[in-house]
Order: C-alpha cells, then structure tokens, then sequence
C-alpha cells in the first residue's frame, strides 16, 4: 500500500505519513530507498516520492495512529487480497 493511500485512509497529510514512514523504517533498520517509488500527479504530470509498503510494515505504522484507522486499513488489505 502506498503512503498516498494511507493519508487518504487515516485523514492525514501525506508529507505526515511520509515522514512517519521514514522514521520507523529508521527505528526498523530498514533502509527506506528500498521503499521508495514515484507516483506522477494526474493533473500536471509531475511525480513525487512516495512508499510502497508491504502488508507487514502498513499495519506497523498505522498500528501507531487511531482504531478506526487500523481497521480501515486491514479492509484495505483483505480487499486488495481478494482481488488478486
């Protein structure tokens, strides 16, 4: 999932997301490149910096924000499973 959807999800800033993502990968000793996509804005063409997160590092991070934003999430997750 991506730290995109994940803002939408929880109702927060996506550059909030983004810097939360980057200090648990820190906290995790993961190295946060590994993560790191670009997604091009549909109305001007530009791209910024995003993370893809895997299921296990999503539920982490949102597992620090509110109950309704995990179980949002863990939706999220059943619903992008049954597709595939």
């Amino acid at each position: 999932m991506s730290s995109r959807e994940i803002a939408e999800f929880t109702g927060k800033q996506h550059s909030h997301v983004f810097r939360d993502v980057r200090k648990m990968l820190e906290e995790l000793d993961e190295e946060h490149q590994e993560y790191i996509q670009l997604w091009t804005h549909p109305q001007n063409n530009q791209s910024y910096e995003e993370y893809r997160l895997p299921k296990d590092l999503t539920i982490t991070l949102v597992s620090g924000y509110s109950v309704k934003m995990r179980h949002s999430i863990t939706k999220k997750w059943m619903e992008l499973e049954t597709q595939q």
